[in-house]
C-alpha cells in the first residue's frame, strides 16, 4: 500500500512545489510547529531515584540536513553515521562526573512520520543509566551541537520526584545547569 500512495502524493504536487512552494511549507510549519520545530530537538530526562532515562527526539534536518526518507547512498551513509555518533554510550549528553552515571542501554533510530501534506523524520535516542549520586547531577554538557551544526536549541524537560522542569538549552551553551532539587 505505501509505494502507491507515495507515488499518488508525488503525482499531486511534483517536486516543483517543493523548492517553489515556500508558502505552502511556511503554512505547514505553523500548523506543525508544536510537534515538530526546525532547528529544535527535545531532550526529556526522567530522574526516579537512581534510574536515569534520556530520551531524545531531533528533527531529521537538524542531524542530517533533509526531512525525507534517504534518497539514495550518501543520505543513508549520513544516517548510519548519525545514529553511529548518537549510539555512543558517552558521548552526545554528559552528566557530572560526580553523579557518578552509568548507561546501561542506549539505541538510536531514523523514524519517519509520513504525514498527510509532507514527510517529517527524526532520530529518536534513548539512553537508560544508573547514577550512584543522583542527587550530584547537577550539570550536563553536550557535544550534540559539535556534532551537528544545524541543530539551535534543546528543550530540555527534566521529570522527577520533585516536579517538572523545562529548560532552553541554546547552541552556543556547551553545559546546562540541571536543577539540583531532584531527589
Amino acid at each position: 500500500h505505501g509505494h502507491d500512495a507515495e507515488h499518488a502524493a508525488e503525482d499531486s504536487h511534483g517536486h516543483d512545489k517543493d523548492s517553489h512552494g515556500h508558502d505552502a511549507e511556511h503554512a505547514a510549519e505553523k500548523r506543525q510547529l508544536d510537534s515538530h520545530e526546525h532547528g529544535v530537538s527535545v531532550l526529556k530526562i526522567a530522574i526516579e531515584s537512581q534510574n536515569v532515562q534520556m530520551e531524545l527526539e531531533s528533527p531529521a534536518n537538524d542531524i542530517v540536513g533533509f526531512e525525507h526518507a534517504p534518497e539514495n547512498d550518501k543520505q543513508k551513509a549520513d544516517i548510519e553515521h548519525a545514529l553511529s555518533l548518537l549510539r555512543k554510550t558517552n558521548g552526545v549528553f554528559i552528566p557530572s562526573s560526580e553523579a557518578n552515571c552509568k548507561t546501561n542501554e542506549n539505541s538510536a533510530e531514523f523514524e519517519i512520520d509520513e504525514g498527510q501534506s509532507e514527510t517529517h523524520s527524526g532520530f529518536h535516542v534513548v539512553w537508560k543509566m544508573t547514577c550512584s549520586n543522583p542527587n550530584k547531577l547537577t550539570s550536563l554538557e553536550t557535544t550534540f551541537f559539535k556534532l551537528f551544526p544545524k541543530a539551535e536549541e534543546i528543550e530540555v524537560e527534566i521529570i522527577s520526584a520533585s516536579g517538572q522542569k523545562a529548560i532552553e538549552w541554546e547552541s552556543n551553551m556547551k553545559e546546562i545547569k540541571l536543577p539540583t532539587s531532584i531527589k
